[in-house]
């Protein structure tokens, strides 16, 4: 549907437009002219969320944390327990005011407790203290859900139900601090009252829920963070135990240590070993050069005794030499190994000159000579031996030392990587209490919301809600009535206009036929003229085109009865006749038809034409005139045939293939249905006439555009 249709219509339903809005505007008034004036109070909060002063400086300006802030504010103020509350202590407020001062019971805003609350329950909630009473209304009326009490907190009634309680509205003023209440009420001491309460109950929850969520948050920190100091203590105490135990003191220098002595044990080992094995080469062969006789007398038991005694005070030399650490102690203790080994080395020497009787060797070399130098080469394999055996000893040491110290690397680190984590998770809670801490006393000294604003008494009423509830309706039946017809004419199903009909049927639309029952209009009748001038004048084109047939015959079918193709049958043959074109129509039997009309008339027998298949000419003559002149036959320029529905009549066969143009009418106000198409179908392959649509009984706005 397009605006122009859509305008088309709501024009066509102007009546309705306006009876329907008035009716609801005068059934509101009628039933709405008593309703009580309404007061309003309002007050103002301040929040300090957007851009208070807190422990750490200014807040922080974060939209979605502000606005998530804001939006519990406003939640808990409209909160059911919030509304609860606040009914508990207005009721308790009146009920000790009119013990009080009894006179105030008349006044209006106690009508609600005259009329809801019994003199009985009165006294028995009435309490020694303004405290006591609310305690004793409080229990009451959460007691049950079938006391008195509770029926009235969810009553209808204006004081004292959450009802009347969600009149309240909650709106933060553009982007500031600031939260703006409003409450209505038919009584501007109760709205006041009211909203006093509201403020009050809301300013204690939201107090309490902030102190106590971060209350909470304290106490589960402080107990993890005794845990954390806890498993803290236990992993340095296993690693103070597992240090004493294995005598460490500091792995990793330790362990670097070993391995530089190692390194450096393995580098004098070799160095030593290679001097060891060029002293005995040498000492090897200056054995041979002396030959058997003096190498018995070298072996004498004194000489052995003297260097056995001789290798052992080597080895002590090299032990304190190579390893003491004791740099003074090491010193003194080699000089006396030293000058003892001097001593040894003369007695040798000694020794050995006392056996030495002869003057030279077997290659003639002085034995003198010789055995000097095997004294020197004597001490100095002893000194090799001696340190050999020393470095041996200590780098088996090495090895012990290191196969103790590998697996406790391994389990140190393990120790370590325990504390590591207990010192990470000790400092990571320790951090989160201080967080919580700071912000617990940052609620408690910045968070507290701060009246502005006090509620006012109001003293003249809201704008009139008659008038209000007068607008609504009168524009709600308006829009009610709009959205009636738009979603009726887009329900509407049926061909409505030449566009639509051309699209769903699928074949050309001719002309139109305006609906008869109209109101008959200059207007329409020009209208009517010109729809029915338009398919005339597509005959005769068709008719005058070369090579058209004389006479050119016209059929016009219906799908169903009464679907207007009596009525533009008649029509064509009335304004062809009138044009002076010589036309003949033809009708089914003897239906009724305009005895004004001057277009010559026949009426055929439809069941017999069927049955025998005639043509034209037989058809004309076992027709019956109705109103007939003299009639040429060769004379006639347009024949126009009417035939029996197509659903469920028989037809003249025998004319179909003499048809030049086919007129199927089909009323405006039908949907087209499947069968339809089908029956049309039929039509066409029977014929080889084309088939064009004209449109019967349409609107007269449907047809200002295709005759435009």
């Amino acid at each position: 549907m397009s605006f122009s249709d859509a305008l088309q219509l709501l024009k066509r339903k102007w009546l309705l437009l306006i009876l329907v809005p008035l009716v609801f505007g005068i059934s509101t008034y009628f039933f709405a002219r008593h309703l009580p004036k309404t007061y309003s109070s309002d007050t103002t909060l301040y929040t300090g969320i957007a851009s208070g002063y807190s422990l750490t400086g200014n807040a922080e300006a974060n939209f979605n944390t502000t606005s998530n802030a804001f939006d519990n504010l406003i939640n808990l103020i409209k909160a059911r327990s919030t509304g609860e509350e606040v009914a508990y202590r207005l009721l308790a407020d009146h009920l000790w005011q009119t013990s009080q001062q009894p006179a105030l019971q008349a006044a209006p805003e106690y009508n609600s407790l005259r009329e809801n609350v019994s003199e009985d329950m009165r006294k028995e909630l009435l309490g020694a203290t303004p405290s006591a009473t609310l305690q004793n209304v409080r229990r009451y009326a959460q007691a049950n859900n079938t006391n008195a009490l509770y029926w009235l907190l969810n009553s209808n009634d204006p004081t004292y139900s959450l009802k009347a309680l969600a009149t309240l509205t909650v709106s933060r003023i553009g982007t500031s601090d600031l939260l703006r209440l409003e409450y209505e009420n038919i009584n501007p001491a109760i709205c006041r009252q009211t909203l006093n309460l509201v403020t009050q109950v809301f300013l204690q929850q939201s107090r309490g829920l902030r102190e106590g969520q971060t209350s909470s948050v304290v106490a589960y920190y402080e107990a993890e963070l005794d845990s954390a100091k806890n498993r803290l203590t236990a992993a340095e105490r296993e690693n103070l135990a597992f240090n004493q135990d294995n005598n460490i003191i500091n792995y990793d220098e330790q362990s670097r240590n070993i391995a530089i002595d190692k390194d450096a044990l393995n580098a004098t080992l070799t160095t030593v070993r290679q001097e060891y094995e060029g002293a005995q080469a040498v000492l090897q062969a200056i054995n041979q050069k002396l030959g058997n006789k003096q190498a018995a007398l070298l072996s004498s038991s004194r000489v052995l005794e003297q260097r056995q005694k001789l290798s052992k005070l080597n080895a002590a030399l090299a032990d304190q030499q190579l390893f003491n650490t004791q740099k003074e102690a090491n010193n003194a203790k080699a000089k006396e190994l030293q000058a003892e080994i001097d001593k040894t080395s003369q007695a040798i020497l000694s020794n050995v000159n006392q056996y030495n009787d002869q003057a030279n060797t077997a290659e003639g070399i002085p034995n003198a000579n010789l055995l000097a130098e095997w004294l020197q080469t004597m001490i100095l394999v002893e000194t090799n031996r001696a340190k050999l055996n020393v470095l041996t000893q200590r780098q088996n040491e090495f090895e012990k030392e290191y196969r103790r110290m590998a697996p406790l690397g391994a389990t140190l680190k393990g120790i370590q990587r325990k504390i590591s984590l207990a010192e990470q998770n000790y400092l990571a809670v320790l951090a989160s209490l201080n967080a919580s801490k700071a912000s617990q006393k940052n609620t408690q000294f910045a968070g507290s919301l701060k009246v502005i604003d006090p509620p006012n008494l109001p003293v003249t009423p809201k704008t009139n809600l008659l008038v209000l509830l007068l607008l609504l309706s009168t524009l709600g039946g308006f829009v009610f009535v709009v959205g009636l017809v738009l979603g009726l004419g887009l329900m509407d199903k049926s061909l409505r206009n030449p566009l639509i009909a051309s699209r769903r049927i699928g074949l050309p639309v001719a002309g139109v036929m305006l609906d008869t029952h109209a109101l008959a209009t200059q207007r329409f009748i020009a209208y009517q003229q010109r729809s029915l001038d338009q398919l005339v004048h597509q005959i005769l084109l068709k008719a005058n085109t070369p090579p058209a047939p004389v006479p050119f015959v016209v059929g016009v079918f219906s799908v169903q009865r009464q679907e207007g193709k009596t009525t533009l049958c008649q029509a064509l043959a009335q304004r062809c006749h009138e044009m002076g074109v010589q036309t003949l129509a033809l009708y089914p039997d003897r239906e009724d038809i305009d005895e004004t009309l001057e277009a010559p008339s026949l009426f055929y027998p439809s069941a017999m034409a069927a049955v025998q298949g005639w043509q034209l000419d037989k058809l004309i003559q076992n027709a019956v005139p109705k109103r007939m002149t003299e009639i040429s036959q060769p004379n006639v320029q347009v024949v126009l045939i009417e035939f029996p529905a197509l659903l469920g009549d028989a037809l003249p066969v025998g004319v179909l293939r003499q048809l030049n143009l086919i007129f199927l009418t089909v009323p405006a106000t039908r949907t087209w249905r499947p069968t339809d198409h089908q029956i049309v179908e039929r039509l066409r392959s029977a014929t080889n006439a084309p088939v064009e649509v004209v449109l019967s009984g349409v609107e007269l706005y449907q047809t200002e555009e295709s005759l435009s």
